[in-house]
């Protein structure tokens, strides 16, 4: 029988499993017996062809009394074959990219501080609906996926989509695993397992893993590797301050984009021709937009396909608070638009947070005091600082200072075609009431 060199570090965990099998004079079957795993499956892995689990490598251990050899090379990253696949499951990002320097500068350093610690790194990038979560992440991914040399896993989370429900964790975890090589009826059924699994697999490797729209953070903590060389970056709506106590997750906070940002995406778009033509219009614009890349980017996209039409034209459209988020919409894709964006978060909130939402986008005003919210909303004042917070939460209202609170134009716009609708709906009701 060949010789093989436990000692060598090159060893694959087929290799090894091949050699203690044989020296223990077993055959695929038998051993198939004694771990409960099919004699093909543990041909494949036996011949690099698929990843073992963790699981299966302390099984193994057991059966050919090999002291934890096995397991060690499972997780040591050598358990597959050097040609196994590299994940590269980003999707394309916006090809107009512009401005968010700092939050691009912070990211790096959250990355540069993992490296020299030799630490997981976790990152949530929270902000409203619309503001470029999304884009900023995929962005970053790009110019930092050199550092992660056995690739990058991508799933969209649907925490907060306008048509579809959450994905459960248990479904990422699977769909994970297959990417990784993983042979369906070798993940196990439970959640649990299936996520340690994943930290296993993922152990020994530097892999990105992306997890967009998160719908908080009890869907997300499943789904984060667990060791050195791997990050994970998390974008939600809401503030996933349970990451930041269980998985000492870092935060980056995305905001609007500022005017001279907004002006210069208009820019890209649009042309620099037509947008320097029109340059107060086009910051007129932007503000109208309430600097919101989304919105943003629908408007330009309108001047985009239209060359005759101005700026100021459009502009003069989104006057009309009552007709800015029609507007701001995509006839080509209904779920492309800002209203679709709210919906998604609005429709979450509970009873009370709702009407508070409603009651504020009828106020003159976009900023308001905690007290005269609760005069507004007939609430005590303690328990009105508590719907507000939950408001500031999930980015659909903005704390300026204490007891005080801002609604951006757009939002407040939002709120009070849901104040109109949903009033008009309970007027209806109370009419067909007092018919019977």
């Amino acid at each position: 029988m060949q010789q093989v060199n436990l000692d060598d570090h090159t060893l694959s965990f087929g290799a090894a499993l091949r050699h203690h099998r044989r020296q223990q004079g077993l055959s695929l079957r038998q051993l198939a017996g004694l771990v409960a795993y099919s004699p093909g499956w543990l041909s494949r892995i036996e011949n690099g062809m698929s990843t073992p689990t963790m699981q299966l490598a302390r099984l193994c251990d057991r059966e050919l009394a090999t002291d934890g050899v096995l397991a060690a090379l499972a997780g040591s990253g050598l358990a597959t074959r050097p040609g196994r696949l590299r994940p590269a499951q980003l999707p394309a990002g916006p090809a107009q990219f512009v401005g968010r320097e700092h939050d691009l500068r912070a990211l790096d350093a959250l990355l540069a501080h993992s490296t020299q610690t030799h630490s997981p790194l976790t990152v949530s990038i929270d902000g409203p609906p619309g503001v470029g979560k999304t884009a900023l992440m995929i962005r970053w991914a790009n110019q930092v996926s050199a550092a992660f040399p056995d690739g990058v896993l991508y799933r969209d989370l649907r925490g907060h989509s306008a048509d579809a429900e959450p994905m459960r964790p248990t479904d990422v975890l699977a769909d994970f695993l297959a990417a990784l090589q993983i042979c369906a009826p070798a993940v196990p059924a439970d959640v649990e397992q299936r996520a340690a699994m994943f930290r296993s697999v993922l152990a020994g490797r530097r892999m990105l893993v992306i997890l967009d729209n998160a719908a908080d953070s009890r869907q997300v903590a499943p789904l984060l590797p667990g060791t050195a060389g791997c990050a994970a970056v998390v974008t939600s709506r809401r503030r996933l301050t349970g990451l930041a106590v269980r998985a000492g997750a870092a935060k980056v906070s995305l905001g609007p984009m500022s005017p001279e940002e907004s002006f210069a995406l208009l820019c890209a778009v649009v042309g620099p021709e037509r947008i320097l033509a029109e340059p107060d219009a086009a910051r007129d614009l932007g503000w109208r937009c309430a600097y919101l890349p989304l919105a943003l980017r629908i408007a330009a996209e309108q001047l985009a396909t239209r060359p005759h039409r101005s700026v100021a034209l459009l502009v003069g459209e989104l006057a009309d608070d009552g007709d800015r988020l029609n507007v701001l919409s995509d006839g080509d894709d209904p779920n492309l638009a800002v209203r679709s964006a709210f919906w998604g978060s609005y429709r979450e909130l509970d009873a009370e947070a709702s009407r508070a939402f409603r009651l504020l986008g009828l106020y003159p005003s976009n900023r308001i005091q905690a007290s005269v919210a609760a005069a507004l909303i007939e609430r005590p004042l303690a328990h009105t600082r508590r719907l507000l917070e939950s408001l500031v939460s999930v980015h659909l209202l903005e704390e300026t200072g204490p007891d005080r609170y801002r609604l951006a134009n757009l939002l407040r716009a939002y709120a009070a075609e849901r104040a109109d609708a949903e009033d008009a709906r309970v007027g209806d009701n109370d009419a067909a009431t007092s018919g019977r």
